[in-house]
């Protein structure tokens, strides 16, 4: 259970460059503690102020196809949010108004207690 609301703050820009470059970061992050077991594992006995982070260049390879590289990460994150994260999209806009994607990501968490390899599909009809 949350004892009281935490508030945050976040950050986004983006770069476009040559009509086919793309680069992104972004940062997220509590501007206070939560209290311990209020975020993820309700036995996590420590205090967390989590804050996360994520940059992201792309290449659009034609007017249709982009691929991308990531980077993000996290502090006090425990584990609900990885430490380190890495991975590729493949964006293919097959139709008009029509994208199907890609995604592989790696996440490394706090103190090398786990690793994930997640593979996401997504495609998205716009209307």
């Amino acid at each position: 259970n949350l004892e009281s609301l935490v508030a945050g703050w976040s950050a986004y820009v983006t770069f476009e460059f040559l009509d086919r470059f793309h680069l992104i970061g972004e940062y997220v992050g509590a501007l206070d503690n939560f209290e311990a077991g209020e975020i993820g594992d309700a036995a996590d006995t420590k205090k967390r102020e989590p804050s996360a982070w994520n940059l992201e260049f792309g290449v659009a390879i034609m007017e249709a196809l982009e691929i991308a590289a990531r980077y993000g990460g996290s502090d006090d994150g425990g584990d609900l949010l990885p430490e380190s994260e890495y991975g590729a999209v493949l964006n293919w806009g097959f139709f008009e108004n029509t994208n199907l994607g890609i995604e592989y990501l790696h996440g490394e968490f706090e103190d090398d207690l786990m690793e994930t390899d997640v593979v996401t599909a997504q495609l998205a009809v716009e209307f």
